[in-house]
């Protein structure tokens, strides 16, 4: 392995101006020193790189391939050093990110199209998955979780809050009925999201008690959109964000029920690993999806939440 880049630089720099004289000039250093880089690289590496008379000076096959592969090197660093420094000023590079399926698909387009207008030195590869990427050893940048997290090395950003609403279709009430409590819910046919309802247990609170309930019904699943689907088309009860049920709710095809019930509710995290938070690109995508988001959503504006409180964790 060459141990002196600043050796291999001088040979390079040699090889382009066919001159030790002009290469020192340019350098910055002595002929004698260029020469002594030249020696000092040729004995690490057991080769000849030079053929040098008093008239001409000309590249062995060794030099030749070494400069080949000098060139790669010394542009590869000098585009390294130009981006770093302009990365001081201006996001740029590619940003991976990770979203849940759902809500990249409703939400997450607008806002990502928006970012890249407003950073056009950025390159985003967004990648939509239910499952929770592991966000260091698959090299994104950013996850976006809707959970509630647990304790990690990684470095968690909260966005937004993340509201939750029990609700079924009128059909589907008027046929089974209405519960009035959580413990209802044991007896009705509920919608039950896989990676958020904890083996199938809703919480909820009220008056500082918390109600664990084990729910059931006939369809499971892993894609909250197919679940609200199924409710209003009366299949059962489920328990659904308003980002995806909220024109649902307003156009009255799904009603919210326990509505004196609190949901225990996840929350919008930005996830990255270590450090990542303080890259130029990072925190201009933070930033944007902060403002995007905000504390009131835009997908509940105008919502009747005062209908069916939610509780935060």
């Amino acid at each position: 392995m060459i141990r002196d880049l600043i050796a291999l630089k001088t040979f390079a720099t040699i090889a382009a101006l066919g001159s030790f004289a002009r290469a020192a000039d340019k350098l910055g250093i002595s002929r004698g020193m260029a020469s002594k880089h030249i020696a000092d690289l040729e004995a690490e590496l057991g080769v000849k790189l030079l053929n040098r008379t008093t008239r001409q000076l000309s590249l062995t096959e060794a030099g030749q391939t070494l400069n080949a592969t000098a060139t790669t090197l010394f542009g590869l660093l000098d585009t390294a050093e130009q981006d770093i420094r302009a990365s001081t000023t201006s996001p740029r590079g590619t940003l991976r990110v990770n979203a849940p399926m759902s809500f990249g698909v409703l939400h997450l387009g607008r806002i990502v199209s928006d970012f890249l207008k407003q950073c056009p030195d950025v390159e985003v590869e967004l990648t939509l998955d239910d499952r929770v990427v592991n966000v260091v050893e698959e090299g994104y940048d950013i996850a976006i979780r809707i959970r509630r997290l647990d304790d990690s090395s990684l470095i968690a950003k909260h966005l937004a809050p993340a509201r939750m609403v029990t609700c079924a279709s009128p059909a589907y009430l008027e046929r089974r009925g209405e519960p009035q409590h959580p413990h209802d819910l044991e007896h009705h046919d509920c919608l039950v999201y896989d990676y958020l309802s904890r083996h199938g247990t809703w919480s909820f609170e009220r008056d500082g008690v918390r109600e664990d309930v084990r729910v059931d019904g006939r369809l499971w699943g892993n894609n909250g959109e197919v679940l609200m689907q199924a409710a209003v088309e009366g299949h059962g009860i489920t328990l659904s964000p308003t980002f995806i049920a909220h024109e649902a709710l307003r156009a009255g095809t799904l009603k919210p029920v326990l509505c004196d019930w609190s949901v225990v509710e996840p929350a919008f995290f930005a996830v990255m690993p270590p450090g990542r938070n303080n890259v130029l690109k990072v925190r201009a995508f933070l930033d944007h999806l902060s403002k995007s988001l905000g504390r009131d959503p835009y997908w509940d504006r105008d919502l009747p939440l005062e209908r069916f409180r939610t509780q935060a964790v």
